[in-house]
């Protein structure tokens, strides 16, 4: 039986999209596109078009471009990201979260009122804004006493300005009961897209904690960057499924490194490895599995829960 060849984007040869390939995984690390020739294929021709571009080599030397390249790249980055997500993602890391986290964080925090949390690979903005409601609502009125850094990074710009603007359609609160969308967001009348039933937005007090910066995970393996200050939890949830081993084993150790002594990361279902146990420290929660960094890991204290979320739709 011969082998099923793929079709090319492009009339160009086999050459200049093996090389456009090759550029754009060791651009942005996703080496989850090796063997899905034909998801990118399909992702290429899309800018193709919206670029009049039409083959391989043209598109590479408009990547290449010093006035459109950035501008460019930034366009095929959100369109190779797959960028769903809704808020309160994976409900067990959220009751983790709510249970024990959060709760252990403040009272550990209590000298000096600050948290800081990094969301990596933030998409649309869910995940960041999901945890600013849980830090509101376990403050409380104390909030106002507490400093709260709580800062998502993406690469797609596309994303982030998503994120920015806070405004969702029905599918990303689908986890929601209503009188918790109506606590959180405003209703927004019918608009093309995805607010073709209407919308929402979320309300200025949960915004006000969030700020988003583009980023590239690949950063975290450079060895000359250096930490800065430490986070006290950081999520990474979705992302590493995109990244061959030898490239999530040295994100995940530059993502232990950016923690505080006794912070907390959290990543995706599917994405623990038994290799992390190198220099993080497991730590099983109802539902998940949570780290600390080795070195300093502690237990956490058995803090007061908050509140039980209700129960989804």
């Amino acid at each position: 039986m011969a082998r099923h060849v793929p079709p090319r984007p492009d009339p160009g040869d086999d050459s200049a999209y093996a090389a456009l390939k090759a550029r754009i995984i060791a651009r942005t690390g996703h080496h989850y596109y090796i063997d899905k020739d034909e998801l990118l294929i399909e992702r290429l021709r899309r800018r193709f078009r919206a670029t009049a571009i039409a083959d391989c080599a043209a598109y590479g030397a408009l990547l290449a471009d010093r006035s459109r390249g950035e501008a460019e790249w930034a366009c095929l980055e959100a369109e190779i990201t797959v960028g769903e997500t809704f808020f309160f993602r994976y409900a067990e890391q959220f009751q983790a979260l709510r249970q024990t986290i959060l709760p252990a964080l403040i009272a550990a925090r209590s000298h000096d009122r600050t948290l800081r949390i990094w969301s990596a690979g933030c998409s649309t903005g869910a995940e960041p804004y999901s945890l600013a409601i849980l830090v509101r609502e376990a403050l409380g009125d104390a909030l106002p006493d507490w400093r709260i850094a709580i800062l998502g990074t993406d690469i797609s710009v596309e994303a982030l300005a998503t994120a920015r603007a806070a405004e969702y359609g029905r599918w990303a609160l689908r986890t929601m009961p209503p009188e918790e969308r109506l606590r959180y967001f405003t209703r927004l009348p019918p608009a093309p897209g995805i607010r073709r039933e209407g919308g929402y937005a979320l309300r200025p007090e949960f915004r006000a904690l969030v700020r988003f910066e583009r980023g590239n995970l690949l950063n975290l393996i450079e060895p000359k960057t250096p930490p800065g200050e430490g986070y006290d939890l950081i999520l990474c949830r979705n992302v590493l499924i995109y990244f061959e081993a030898e490239t999530v084993a040295a994100v995940v150790r530059g993502l232990g490194r950016r923690l505080r002594p006794d912070g907390w990361l959290l990543l995706g279902h599917a994405e623990p490895n038994p290799t992390f146990s190198g220099f993080l420290d497991p730590v099983s929660l109802p539902g998940t599995v949570a780290y600390r960094r080795l070195a300093d890991a502690v237990q956490p204290p058995a803090p007061r829960p908050l509140p039980p979320a209700a129960e989804p739709e």
